[in-house]
């Protein structure tokens, strides 16, 4: 499952979040994929390559964005 998302999100794809009961629920969109918060979890520790948020701020909060896309490098 990691290695289809990072292959998406090398793709250009963007990640979209949403919170439901207080937990975060990941997927991708067309076609329609989704993401455990275990495998995203993974994706941004690993910094292999790191997720950045586009800036559509669930409450202003960081790390509550509610679409996401990858870095191409770590300066980025």
């Amino acid at each position: 499952m990691r290695d289809a998302v990072l292959a998406r999100l090398r793709a250009g794809e963007r990640l979209h979040q949403q919170i439901v009961d207080g937990r975060r629920q990941w997927w991708f969109d067309e076609p329609f994929q989704d993401v455990p918060d275990a495998v995203v979890v993974k994706i941004r520790a690993g910094g292999e390559f790191p997720l950045i948020e586009v800036g559509d701020s669930l409450f202003g909060l960081p790390d509550n964005s509610q679409s996401w896309e990858g870095s191409r490098c770590p300066t980025e």
